[in-house]
């Protein structure tokens, strides 16, 4: 496993607990932001474009 996936799940996870702590909308808009690039990180396992 690279190191930007290992990023992406530690954002995830980051970002499920601080919901689930956490009850304000700005929290709500943090923490879906953080959930959001997680994933994308967790399933493409790179930052940027293609080299193509």
């Amino acid at each position: 496993m690279n190191k930007i996936r290992i990023i992406g799940i530690v954002m995830l996870a980051i970002g499920i607990v601080f919901h689930f702590t956490l009850k304000t909308e700005a929290t709500d808009f943090l923490t879906g932001i953080l959930m959001g690039i997680g994933i994308g990180l967790l399933l493409t396992g790179r930052i940027g474009k293609s080299g193509q």
